[in-house]
C-alpha cells in the first residue's frame, strides 16, 4: 500500500522533507535560443540546468534527472484528440509529462525549476502541479522564489503570475500576426527557414534550372500526367528538392497547388486578397501564369463528391498499367473489366488480358480477351480522332452562363459585410444571411470550376498524337487522358468459338461534344 495523501490545515499543504531525503528533477525550458543569451559553448537551457544544479546543491540531496526542454513552448497550442472522441487544443510537452508521472510514481519526491515562466505559462499545467504538490506531497520550489506551491497564497500568486505571463505570450503572438499580416498584404515573403523550390534563396528571383522543370512538367499535367508518375520520373533523372530528400507525390501536389506559382500571396491557409476582392500579389517573380495555374488546379483537384474519378486519378479509385482498365465494360453484364495476366497455352509466356470480375466482385466472370490486339485497335481510332478534329477549327465554347450571377452574388457578400462593419446589420441578420450567401457561392465556384474543366478538354487535342503516343516521354496516364477526350467506356462483346480477336467484338462509346 502506498504512502498516504499528504494533510492538509489552515491552507496548507504539510510537507515533511528531510533535505537528505530529497530526489531531485531539474526542469529547464526554453522556447528559443537567442544568440548572446547563454555562455559560449552552452545553450540557454545548458546554463539554466548549470544554475539549478548549484542551487538545489545547497538545499541536499540527490539529482534523479535532468530534463531539458530546448525549443519548446509553454503556450502555443496543438489539435489533439480528447478522451471523449472530439477534438481540443492543448499545450503539448511530452518531456515535461514525463516529469509529472515521476512525481507520481515516486521515483522523484522534489522539483526544482528556474522561475515560473519556464515551469509553464498555461493555467492546465500549473493546476496538474498543484495537484502533484496537493496529492502527492511534491516539494516544488524555484531559483527566483516566486512558486511556492504549499500554500493557499502561494498557489493565489503562482496563478496570477501563469495568468500574466500567458496574457504576455497572447500579446506577443498576436504583435507577430499582425506583423505577418502586413507583411503579407505588402507582399513580401513570409514562410519557414527553406526557399522555395524554383525560386532563389532570396526568394523572389527565380532559379532558372528549376522553374525550367516546372514550366516542362506543367505542359504534361495537362496533358494528364499525375503526380506520382512525375514524382518518380524526376526522382529518377535525379532532380533535387530543396532538402535532397526524395519527390513524393503529395510534395509535387502541395507545391504546383500553391498560389505562390503564380505569384498570388497566401496567408494562413488562403489566398490573400485587398479591399476590392483582387488576389494580392507578392514582389517575387512569378513561375506560371494565371491561366497555367489554373489549368493545373484542374486537372489535379481533389475529387468531388459522386464525381468519376478513375481517368486521371482525382483521388479514388487506383492506379493501372494497363492502357484501357478506366475504359472497358463486359458486353454481357455491363460490369467494369478489369487488367490481368495470364499464361498463353500455346507459348507457354505471360499476356495481358482484360477479364470480367467473378460474381462475388460484381461482375459474372465468364469474359476474358486478350490486351494487346484490344489497345491497338482503340489506340488506332483516338489517334485517328485527334487527328480528325484537329483538322477541323474547333469553336470555342460560350463563357459559362452563371459568371454574372457569381460575380452579383460575390458582391452581395462583400456589401453585406461592409455594412455589418459599420453597424448597419445586426449580428443575428448578417451571420444567417452571410452563410446562406457563400454556401451559394461554393455550389456556383463547382459548377465554374468543371465548366473550365470541359472547355480544357475541349482545346486540349493533340494534332500529332502518333508521334508523341510512342515517346518514352508520353506516360501511361497521358495516353489514358488523351483516351478520355474521345471515348468514355469501350464495352467489349463475346467473340465466336475460335476468335481470339475482330473489331466487331468492340463498341465504343465516343465522347459527346468533338
Amino acid at each position: 500500500m502506498g504512502p498516504s495523501q499528504p494533510r492538509r490545515e489552515r491552507g496548507r499543504t504539510l510537507i515533511e522533507h528531510d533535505p537528505d531525503q530529497l530526489v531531485w528533477i531539474l526542469s529547464a525550458r526554453e522556447s528559443r535560443e537567442t544568440p548572446g543569451s547563454a555562455p559560449e559553448g552552452e545553450s540557454q537551457v545548458d546554463y539554466q540546468l548549470s544554475d539549478l544544479r548549484e542551487f538545489v546543491g545547497q538545499i541536499g540531496g540527490r539529482i534523479e534527472r535532468e530534463v531539458p526542454e530546448p525549443n519548446v513552448s509553454s503556450f502555443k497550442r496543438k489539435r489533439v484528440l480528447l478522451p471523449d472522441g472530439t477534438y481540443g487544443y492543448r499545450v503539448v510537452r511530452p518531456d515535461w509529462e514525463s516529469i509529472l508521472t515521476s512525481l507520481r510514481r515516486r521515483e522523484a519526491n522534489a522539483l526544482a525549476v528556474p522561475d515560473i515562466d519556464r515551469a509553464t505559462r498555461d493555467p492546465r499545467i500549473l493546476e496538474d502541479l498543484i495537484d502533484a504538490v496537493e496529492l502527492y506531497g511534491v516539494y516544488v520550489v524555484s531559483i527566483t522564489g516566486n512558486i511556492d506551491l504549499s500554500t493557499d497564497a502561494g498557489i493565489d500568486s503562482a496563478r496570477s503570475l501563469v495568468n500574466q505571463r500567458n496574457s504576455e505570450s497572447r500579446n506577443t503572438s498576436r504583435r507577430v500576426s499582425d506583423g505577418k499580416r502586413r507583411a503579407a498584404k505588402a507582399g513580401k515573403n513570409h514562410g519557414g527557414p527553406k526557399r522555395p523550390f524554383g525560386w532563389r534563396k532570396d526568394r523572389l528571383a527565380l532559379n532558372k534550372r528549376e522553374s525550367m522543370h516546372i514550366h516542362k512538367a506543367v505542359l504534361r499535367i495537362i496533358g494528364g500526367m499525375g503526380a506520382l508518375a512525375l514524382a518518380r520520373e524526376w526522382n529518377e533523372r535525379k532532380i533535387p528538392t530543396v532538402t535532397g530528400a526524395e519527390w513524393r507525390a503529395a510534395t509535387l501536389r502541395n507545391m504546383l497547388l500553391n498560389p505562390r506559382m503564380c505569384g498570388m500571396v497566401v496567408y494562413r491557409g488562403e489566398i490573400l486578397r485587398d479591399e476590392s476582392g483582387a488576389p494580392v500579389r507578392g514582389k517575387w517573380e512569378p513561375i506560371l501564369t494565371d491561366d497555367e495555374y489554373a489549368k493545373v488546379v484542374r486537372a489535379w483537384r481533389p475529387a468531388e463528391e459522386g464525381e468519376q474519378s478513375r481517368v486521371t486519378g482525382k483521388g479514388r479509385g487506383y492506379r493501372t498499367i494497363h492502357l484501357l482498365s478506366p475504359f472497358v465494360r463486359c458486353g454481357k453484364c455491363n460490369s467494369r473489366m478489369v487488367g490481368s495476366n495470364r499464361r498463353d497455352t500455346k507459348t507457354g509466356e505471360l499476356v495481358n488480358i482484360y477479364r470480367c470480375p467473378a460474381k462475388g466482385q460484381g461482375g459474372c466472370g465468364s469474359l476474358a480477351r486478350e490486351a494487346a490486339p484490344i489497345d491497338t485497335y482503340i489506340t488506332a481510332l483516338v489517334i485517328a480522332d485527334h487527328q480528325r478534329i484537329a483538322s477541323l477549327k474547333v469553336e470555342e465554347l460560350p463563357p459559362w452562363p452563371k459568371e454574372k450571377e457569381l460575380a452579383d452574388l460575390e458582391g452581395r457578400i462583400k456589401e453585406s459585410i461592409l455594412r455589418y462593419e459599420a453597424g448597419q446589420y445586426s449580428a443575428e441578420n448578417h451571420f444567417p444571411s452571410l452563410a446562406r450567401m457563400e454556401a451559394t457561392q461554393s455550389t456556383l465556384r463547382r459548377e465554374q470550376r468543371k465548366y473550365n474543366s470541359q472547355q480544357d478538354r475541349h482545346k486540349k487535342v493533340i494534332a500529332n498524337l502518333a508521334e508523341e503516343w510512342v515517346k518514352p516521354s508520353f506516360t501511361t496516364e497521358q495516353k489514358q487522358a488523351a483516351i478520355a477526350r474521345t471515348l468514355t467506356a469501350v464495352v467489349i462483346g463475346a467473340a465466336g468459338k475460335g476468335v481470339r480477336f475482330h473489331p466487331g467484338q468492340l463498341t465504343p462509346i465516343w465522347r459527346e461534344g468533338l
